[in-house]
């Protein structure tokens, strides 16, 4: 049985005073990605909250979000589930900390980590 549905994504988009905005590299379900930090929405929990805990998850960093910045308005079909419609919220963000994490401002070179 095919069921249809929706997978609701929220992503924080952080510019820093530098005009350089925070990119995340990931392997999920065996798939090498670059995206912005943030997830999936949990049944039962708020868009804002679930921007928010997606940032502790992921950076370990508490953020205030500033403004909704883009909804996706088009079909996206998950590249992990052909039956998921993807639905992306995109907020601008300001973590409340200095990030500790590490900075790079060059592509990620995922062959090099599958391999070393």
């Amino acid at each position: 049985m095919n069921t249809n549905f929706f997978s609701i994504r929220v992503y924080g988009l952080w510019i820093n005073d530098n005009h350089e905005i925070m990119l995340t590299d990931e392997y999920f379900q065996d798939k090498f990605l670059t995206k912005f930090p943030g997830g999936g929405l949990e049944f039962g929990e708020g868009i804002h909250e679930c921007l928010k805990r997606e940032w502790l998850e992921e950076l370990n960093i508490e953020i205030d979000i500033i403004e909704h910045f883009y909804t996706t308005d088009f079909f996206q079909v998950s590249v992990f589930n052909p039956n998921a419609q993807i639905v992306s919220i995109y907020y601008l963000v300001k973590p409340l900390s200095v990030p500790d994490v590490k900075i790079s401002n060059k592509v990620f070179d995922f062959d090099e980590l599958k391999n070393g």
